[in-house]
C-alpha cells in the first residue's frame, strides 16, 4: 500500500486550493448564500474533508443582508464541502454538494432557529434541492417517530387502548420512512445526494427493549446500508461524521463505561471500522491514517498503538512518516520485561542521581504537566497513593516550560519526587520515554525493567 504525500505537497495543494475559491474566472461555479435573521456570524469558512478537516477559503457576510458569495474553480474536485459560519457551534453550517456540472448553487437558511431545525432552502442546484427536501422530510418522519416512541416508553399500561393505538402508527410510522428512503435512493439521479442518504438513514431499535440495550443494537447496526468502500466519499464530511458517531457511544457518559470498557469497545470499534472500509485500499488506508489522528488528538495512546502495530503496519503504508516510526521505535522499546531507558537527575546538593540508586523495589513514573487538564484531575489520585505507599517512589517528571507554574502545582504533591527541566516535549527524559501524551504512567521494578506503561493511574 502506497500513500505517499509529502508535505511540501500538502502545502502547494493547500495554498493552491486557497487562492481558487476567490478566482472570478468566466468559467466558474458560483456559491451564492443567504442568512437569514443574522445578527452574529461575519464569514463563512469552507471546509474540505479528507484525513481531518481543511479550512480552505473564508468570504465575509453582509452585515445587512446576511448574503455571501464563493467563485469555485469549473474544475474543483466533486464533492460535498461544510460552509460553516460559527468557528463555536457544532451545528453552524450548511453542507453543499458541488458536483461539477452545476454552475449555480443558491441557498438560504434561517439562523433565527435552533441548529437542529435549520434546513436550507436551495433555489438553484437540482441535486442540493432534491437532497434538501428529501432530508428536510426524513427529519420530520423521525421527530414524530421519536415522540410516539417517548410515549411508548413512558406509558405505564401496555394492555390499554390508548398504548395500543399509539403503537400501530408507531409502527405504521416506521414503514412509511423506509418506504421514502428506499423510493428516493431508487429514483435520484444523483450520486451525490444519494451517497447522502444513505449515511443519514436512522436504524430503529426495539423500544420494549431496555435503553442501554437499544443504544448497544443502534450502534451494533450502525453500518447497515452505509457504502464505506467509496474513495470517491472521502472528499465529504460522510465518512469523518460517521466515524465519530460510531466512537462516540463508548463516550457517552450516560453508558457509565469504565476505563478498561471503553479500552476493549474502542478497540472493538476499530477492528469494525477496518473491516466495513477494508474491502478497498484506498478507504482502507483512509481509516487507518484517519483513526491515528484521531486517537492521537486525543492523547490515547493505548489505541494508537494498537492501531499502529495491528493496521499501521501491516498495511505497509510508505508515507514518509517519520512519526510513525518514531512510535514503532517507542512500541519496541518501551514493551514490558524491557529496561527502562536510563534517568540521570540532579539532586538538591548538586550530585547527579539516577534511577538505580533509589532503594525502593517499586517506581512509578509521572510524566505530567500543570497546564494539562486531565493531569491535575488525576494528580490528587496519584498523590493519595504515594501517601499510602511510602515503600515505593513515585517520580513526577514535568513537562512545564514555566518555572513558576511548576513550583506552584507540585506544592499540592508531596509525597513524589519531582524533576523539571523546563524543555517541555523537547526534554531528554521525555524523548527517551517516547512520551507523545500526557499524563502517561509507568511502573518500574525492582530491577528497573518495565512492569507496565499506562495513561491513566490505575496502579
Amino acid at each position: 500500500m502506497n500513500y505517499k504525500f509529502s508535505k511540501f505537497s500538502i502545502l502547494i495543494a493547500f495554498i493552491f486550493s486557497l487562492s481558487a475559491f476567490y478566482l472570478s474566472a468566466q468559467d466558474s461555479i458560483r456559491i451564492n448564500g443567504q442568512l437569514q435573521n443574522n445578527s452574529r456570524f461575519v464569514k463563512v469558512v469552507v471546509q474540505k474533508f479528507g484525513v481531518g478537516i481543511f479550512n480552505i477559503a473564508a468570504v465575509p457576510v453582509n452585515k445587512e443582508t446576511g448574503s455571501f458569495s464563493i467563485n469555485v474553480p469549473a474544475d474543483v474536485e466533486s464533492g460535498i464541502y461544510r460552509l460553516r459560519y460559527s468557528q463555536t457551534g457544532y451545528g453552524d453550517y450548511v453542507d453543499v454538494i458541488i458536483n461539477g456540472k452545476e454552475k449555480q448553487i443558491e441557498f438560504s437558511v434561517d439562523i433565527s432557529l435552533e441548529p437542529e431545525s435549520r434546513n436550507p432552502i436551495f433555489s438553484a442546484s437540482d441535486e442540493n434541492k432534491a437532497w434538501s427536501l428529501f432530508h428536510a422530510k426524513q427529519k420530520e418522519t423521525v421527530n414524530a417517530i421519536r415522540i410516539k416512541e417517548d410515549f411508548l416508553s413512558r406509558y405505564p399500561n401496555k394492555e390499554e387502548k390508548s398504548y395500543r393505538r399509539v403503537l400501530k402508527d408507531y409502527e405504521k410510522a416506521k414503514k412509511s420512512y423506509k418506504k421514502q428512503y428506499q423510493a428516493f435512493v431508487d429514483k435520484t439521479p444523483f450520486y451525490w445526494a444519494k451517497a447522502q442518504a444513505q449515511f443519514s438513514q436512522v436504524y430503529f431499535s426495539n423500544i420494549s427493549e431496555h435503553p442501554r440495550l437499544q443504544l448497544f443494537n443502534l450502534h451494533e447496526n450502525f453500518w447497515l446500508g452505509k457504502a464505506t468502500n467509496d474513495a470517491s466519499l472521502i472528499n465529504t464530511p460522510l465518512y469523518t461524521d460517521a466515524i465519530l458517531s460510531y466512537l462516540n457511544y463508548y463516550m457517552n457518559p450516560n453508558m457509565e463505561f469504565g476505563e478498561e470498557e471503553k479500552k476493549a469497545g474502542y478497540k472493538k470499534s476499530v477492528d469494525k471500522i477496518m473491516q466495513v472500509f477494508g474491502d478497498d485500499e484506498t478507504t482502507q488506508e483512509f481509516a487507518i491514517k484517519y483513526l491515528q489522528l484521531g486517537f492521537k488528538e486525543m492523547g490515547n495512546e493505548d489505541i494508537l498503538q494498537y492501531i499502529d502495530q495491528k493496521y499501521a503496519a501491516t498495511a505497509q503504508c510508505t508515507e514518509e512518516d517519520d512519526e510513525l516510526k518514531q512510535r514503532m521505535a517507542g512500541y519496541e522499546a518501551l514493551k514490558p520485561g524491557n529496561m527502562a531507558p536510563p534517568i540521570t537527575l540532579m539532586a538538591g546538593d548538586g550530585q547527579e542521581k539516577t534511577l538505580y540508586d533509589f532503594e525502593q523495589d517499586t517506581v512509578i513514573l509521572v510524566f505530567w504537566a500543570s497546564w494539562c487538564p486531565h493531569c491535575m484531575e488525576e494528580m490528587p489520585q496519584v498523590q493519595a497513593w504515594a501517601k499510602e505507599h511510602p515503600e515505593a517512589l513515585v517520580l513526577a517528571i514535568s513537562l512545564d516550560d514555566d518555572s513558576s507554574a511548576f513550583q506552584n502545582a507540585i506544592r499540592d504533591f508531596p509525597d513524589m519526587l519531582h524533576y523539571c527541566d523546563l524543555q517541555k516535549w523537547n526534554s531528554e527524559i521525555v524523548r527517551s520515554y517516547f512520551v507523545a501524551a500526557t499524563p502517561t504512567f509507568f511502573q518500574l521494578d525492582k530491577e528497573r525493567r518495565i512492569v507496565a506503561k499506562k495513561a491513566s493511574f490505575e496502579f
